[in-house]
């Protein structure tokens, strides 16, 4: 009897071990399959795991809106890099700096400029200024563009294809920034979150973004003007947070085809 009993216990191991074995192989035909149909015609890009499909119009609406805010006002810090345009001075037209750690930048004619925390149209005055000494005042035309910003950084996380730090340019919009980061198919665009780090208890530190809204009634007052350190966070949808929570708690379960292997070899 007990022999019976366990010769009844190894066949139904054995039977579940085929079965999971079964599984797995018919899963891995599947991606096999779905790998070849796609490579049909050509060398077809492999979808990204993070898919877009489910928020493409969204992402279409983003990426198509152009919208005048006044952009905040930006200050020069090391290590960013600014352009001249001074049409009627050759020694400086086009010319290119890069603000060094001390905060300054070395240009002709006028040597060594202080330029750190100032504005561009600053900077351009107090070049405008100094270059007096060389040219009549009404010939003097100069503007000074930023054309790399590396020195500050807002964040963008949750659920985009393109999280993390990002340039921060004093232009940046709530949409633009979106725009960019792609949602991936698990956002929840009804509910994208802005938080403001602030020391300032009267400054609101937190506001919610109900993108699909927007894009329904076409209002952009929820389109704000991003400020240095700014963290965007688009959060999981319910469905997804659900499945994102489930396959956290399986995480550490043995895989299906470990627990064949095991069953078969008794080991």
């Amino acid at each position: 009897m007990k022999r019976s009993q366990t010769s009844g216990v190894r066949s139904r191991t054995l039977c579940v071990a085929y079965l999971l074995l079964g599984m797995s192989l018919a899963s891995g035909c599947t991606a096999s399959k779905g790998a070849a149909t796609a490579q049909q015609g050509g060398n077809a890009p492999v979808a990204p795991s993070k898919k877009t499909e489910k928020s493409a119009d969204l992402n279409r609406w983003l990426q198509q809106q152009v919208i005048d805010v006044p952009p905040a006002t930006y200050r020069v810090q090391a290590p960013d890099m600014i352009r001249l345009t001074a049409p009627s001075i050759k020694e400086l037209d086009k010319f290119q700096a890069k603000i060094r750690p001390d905060g300054k930048v070395t240009l002709n004619l006028v040597g060594e400029m202080y330029v750190a925390g100032l504005t561009p149209a600053e900077i351009a005055d107090d070049l405008s200024r100094r270059l007096e000494r060389f040219y009549n005042k009404d010939t003097i035309s100069v503007a000074v563009d930023v054309i790399e910003f590396n020195s500050k950084k807002y964040y963008v996380f949750g659920q985009v294809v393109s999280p993390g730090p990002k340039p921060f340019t004093g232009s940046d919009t709530v949409v633009k920034v979106l725009s960019e980061a792609v949602l991936n198919d698990d956002a929840w665009p009804e509910k994208v979150v802005l938080i403001r780090p602030s020391e300032d208890v009267n400054v609101k530190q937190k506001v919610t973004i109900d993108l699909k809204a927007m894009r329904e009634t076409g209002k952009a007052d929820q389109n704000y003007v991003l400020e240095e350190g700014d963290l965007v966070y688009v959060p999981p949808s319910p469905l997804a947070e659900f499945r994102m929570k489930t396959e956290r708690l399986l995480g550490p379960l043995i895989p299906a085809t470990d627990l064949a292997i095991m069953a078969l070899t008794g080991f």
